[in-house]
């Protein structure tokens, strides 16, 4: 028996160092992270299956049971952070201990089970406290955390209550626990009775801080510039949070920047993107310049520990977009145009005029899909919009805020048409309308009807665009890449003629007419466009489309004949 035993044990021991010296380079056998296995995958290789696990968890959001009701967040509220890198190399070390025994018996487990290694992550600690505090109101009855209000420079005291609610700890620790584990369910969790996150003592403590904080004025040294806050302006950027059961004093860094913005325009130079000249056909790059910013984040954090004194680091700033970033976009010529026409100063060319000025100056990256609507967003009066008339689903016309911007979406597609560049998603009218080329435009609404091009060349797409009262241009700017389009067409398949529709009138008298609608004939029409590249066959694509036939209505009378006027007698001449 001894020796069976030892045979085993020996034959353990060998395969323990057989899987060392096989996957020395690879993450052992049976190591699984998230949703996925990485064993026997080089780091290389596991970090290329991670990515895919990392993005959705980035682009899922997180959900949580609680009672009846479902809460969720977006990962970002929550500042979430994937270190691949890091979780790669856990997941190299899952099964390597330099203590032979622990060697042996994970070569033994991960042959019965996988060896999980959690996802290396962060989270915003503020955020994270800012999500609890919306979970807890959202679920709570009665219950009061505490806290402090401010009106002016005098600080409130909102005294703590006990009362049902989900226990913050608990919800927490299952969103982190379920983000580890690459899921983004993190559970159910009761709700029951729940005391206060701070008692008291703590508000107190905190009130007691807030007033010395707002006993004096507060001044902020830029660049050697003094700027005084009033204790009203430090109590309007003032704020509570509870973090570990501690009542915090905040001062928010976007509205303390708001405060303090006039006495720190003269000392930092905001930081300007590189953009794009153009002259004629031809289009250079215009550098990007480095700004310098005073650090709000860092003055924010101090007044929130109660300084009174507080030094702003001045800073570098970055442009978002750089002068290589342009430059390597290779933007060099204009590639292609297209204008439509409308009457003057109708409210659809307000929005035509709005979505323009929304969409001007865009840049889609090469390989990038760009989308109208997701540029444009939904159409609002507090953008600009105006009602104007649009086509609704039963094909009659109504007034729609943003009605008109389909010409500005017909102008762009057929720039990206004779650009040669890729059609993703596009939607004709659903009837015909003159002033646009049959079955080579596009409508638009939002969010069911998109017009979508892929910017299949190797370079990036600068749109422009421009108008006058009775026209609006699209250009496209990039390179042409050796390729040039050219269109065919239309040729009508099919015409469908508006039917007669009679409605019966009885306010109208019998054997009259008059027409309610004059209806459209419907079509089916195609078009071909024809791309050309230098040393290449011709290509050539062929787009079908069909508009919708409405019929046109009469009514027809009903009603009674008009009674007929009998013309008087004049009486007889007397005798």
């Amino acid at each position: 028996m001894g020796l069976i035993i030892g045979l085993i044990v020996l034959l353990f021991v060998a395969s323990a160092l057989a899987d060392r010296v096989a996957f020395r380079n690879q993450v052992m056998p049976g190591v699984t992270v998230g949703h996925v296995s990485l064993g026997g995958l080089s780091e290389q290789e596991a970090l290329a299956v991670l990515q895919a696990e990392s993005d959705r968890l980035y682009a899922t959001p997180v959900t949580i049971r609680a009672g009846d009701k479902t809460l969720s967040v977006d990962p970002s509220a929550l500042g979430l952070v994937i270190d691949l890198p890091a979780t790669v190399r856990s997941a190299r070390k899952a099964g390597r201990s330099a203590n032979p025994l622990n060697q042996l018996v994970g070569t033994i487990l991960r042959r019965t089970r996988d060896d999980r290694v959690p996802l290396s992550i962060t989270l915003n600690q503020h955020r994270v406290e800012g999500v609890m505090d919306a979970w807890v109101s959202e679920t709570g009855k009665g219950l009061v955390d505490g806290g402090l209000a401010f009106e002016g420079s005098h600080v409130i005291e909102i005294a703590p209550k006990a009362g049902t609610g989900i226990n913050r700890g608990e919800a927490r620790g299952a969103v982190v626990a379920a983000l580890t584990r690459g899921e983004s369910d993190a559970g159910s969790i009761a709700i029951g009775h729940t005391t206060p996150a701070i008692d008291i003592k703590d508000l107190r403590d905190a009130a007691r801080r807030a007033r010395a904080l707002l006993a004096d004025p507060v001044v902020v040294t830029a660049d050697g510039t003094d700027i005084t806050l009033s204790p009203e302006q430090v109590a309007r950027t003032l704020s509570t949070q509870i973090l570990e059961s501690n009542l915090a004093l905040r001062s928010d860094p976007v509205k303390l920047r708001a405060e303090l913005a006039p006495g720190l325009g003269p000392v930092e130079t905001l930081p300007k993107d590189a953009g794009f000249s153009v002259s004629g056909s031809t289009v250079s790059v215009i550098p990007a310049t480095t700004g310098s910013l005073a650090n709000v984040d860092v003055v924010a954090r101090q007044i929130g520990r109660g300084k009174h004194a507080v030094t702003a680091p001045i800073q570098k700033s970055e442009p978002a977009r750089s002068t290589t970033w342009a430059e390597k976009l290779n933007i060099t010529e204009l590639v292609s145009s297209y204008t439509t026409n409308h009457p003057c100063c109708a409210q659809r060319v307000t929005n035509i005029h709005t979505a323009s000025d929304a969409l001007n100056n865009t840049i889609v990256e090469p390989g990038a899909t760009f989308s109208l609507n997701g540029t444009l967003g939904p159409r609002t009066t507090e953008k600009g919009y105006v009602a104007a008339p649009a086509i609704r689903a039963d094909l009659e016309y109504e007034d729609a805020i943003g009605g008109g911007v389909s010409q500005i979406s017909t102008t762009l597609y057929n720039a990206t048409f004779f650009g040669c560049y890729e059609d993703v998603t596009h939607t004709v009218h659903a009837l015909y309308i003159s002033r646009y080329p049959m079955g080579r435009e596009a409508t638009l609404n939002f969010p069911s009807i998109d017009n979508k091009f892929r910017n299949d060349s190797n370079s990036g797409v600068l749109i422009r665009t421009s108008y006058s009262p009775t026209s609006i241009t699209v250009s496209l700017y990039g390179n042409k890449e050796g390729r040039s389009c050219r269109a065919e067409g239309p040729n009508t398949l099919e015409t469908l003629l508006a039917p007669v529709e009679y409605i019966d009138d009885p306010a109208m008298p019998v054997g009259t007419e008059k027409e309610l609608a004059p209806g459209h004939e419907g079509y089916v029409v195609e078009n071909f466009r024809v791309i050309n590249r230098v040393g290449q066959p011709e290509k050539r694509q062929r787009f079908v489309e069909r508009y919708a036939v409405t019929p046109r209505k009469i009514a027809r009378g009903t009603g009674p004949a008009p009674v007929p006027v009998v013309p008087a007698v004049p009486p007889a001449p007397p005798a």
